[in-house]
């Protein structure tokens, strides 16, 4: 889903995870590397200047939303779930050509700000104006070390 929005917000969290471990004749604890989690979250302002430019805002919000549940295969056992995961792309700073970003839809909101304009448009009476704003966790498909590239600027 290609969006073209206004960046409210852009934030990355990389949180890495220590365990203490205390010593009988230490003050203080040992610490254990676990792991680490990535994160990215984005605020985007999605506003509509047109009713075809409405109609795919809401299409694409649509998409997006889905992408927050599962699809069902059917097997022999009954349904099966099978997970949303994406690939995400913002420019060269994350992800690069046909090497986008793994991972999930960890959390979505939307929000109309009281200012937002209403179409009046009888089936289309909807904001104008949408704040979208979501985490997505980064899954790498290639597990992660000190020599990874994480950022896609400079690569082909």
């Amino acid at each position: 889903v290609f969006f073209r929005a206004y960046i409210e917000a852009l934030t990355e969290n990389i949180t890495p995870t220590w365990t203490p471990h205390n010593y009988v004749g230490r003050s203080e604890p040992v610490y254990t590397y676990d792991m680490a989690e990535r994160d990215i979250n984005f605020g985007l302002k999605l506003v509509a200047h047109t009713e075809d430019q409405l109609q795919m805002i809401y299409r694409k919000m649509n998409k997006l939303t889905s992408l927050c549940y599962p699809e069902y295969e059917p097997d022999k056992y009954g349904n099966r779930m099978k997970p949303p995961l994406m690939k995400l792309r913002y420019g060269e700073l994350y992800g690069k050509r046909n090497s986008e970003l793994m991972g999930i839809l960890k959390s979505l909101s939307y929000t109309v700000d009281n200012t937002s304009p209403y179409e009046t448009k009888e089936q289309f009476r909807v904001p104008r104006h949408v704040l979208v704003n979501f985490t997505y966790q980064v899954i790498h498909d290639k597990t992660p070390n000190k020599n990874t590239k994480f950022y896609g600027i400079g690569s082909v």
